[in-house]
């Protein structure tokens, strides 16, 4: 909502949040201290996203196969636990993109194949409600609507 009095305070929030995400962003590749951990963090995020951009071109070239293939080595790496978040964002971002692309049964498989990595029940719950939305795509509404009933599930169970 804009100050009458002062219409510039909010584009100046707006460019201060902005500039505070991009810095959240930045800071975990950061080596902090010098500390092997996170150097080994910084070079695992770097190759992540080089392999992700691999990944993107391949779709735009329709090689969804090939696309898998590569997004499935984002997975392989070594990861700390506490970079799970970060890793829950680009599985959907990678079957979004696929499921856009007509490919959801391949998504599907994208996404069995490379659960097994997740271990929190937010992620378990995102993956469930992803799965969910795969089978909505390719018109199995009952088997859409199990893995929906299954995400609301557990869900409550973390209540």
């Amino acid at each position: 909502m804009k100050s009458a009095t002062m219409p510039h305070v909010s584009r100046r929030i707006t460019a201060g949040a902005l500039t505070a995400v991009l810095m959240l962003c930045l800071l975990p590749t950061v080596p902090l201290r010098g500390s092997d951990s996170s150097i080994e963090l910084g070079k695992t995020k770097s190759l992540a996203e080089s392999q992700h951009e691999i990944v993107m071109l391949l779709m735009k070239k329709k090689e969804y196969q090939k696309a898998a293939i590569e997004a499935h080595k984002i997975f392989e790496m070594k990861w700390p636990e506490d970079q799970e978040p970060l890793l829950i964002r680009e599985l959907l971002l990678i079957s979004g993109r696929f499921v856009r692309q007509g490919q959801a049964g391949l998504s599907l498989e994208f996404i069995e194949q490379n659960s097994k990595c997740f271990k929190s029940t937010p992620s378990k719950i995102a993956i469930l409600k992803e799965k969910g939305y795969l089978y909505k795509a390719m018109n199995q509404n009952e088997k859409a609507k199990e893995y929906f009933l299954k995400a609301i599930e557990l869900e409550k169970k973390t209540d």
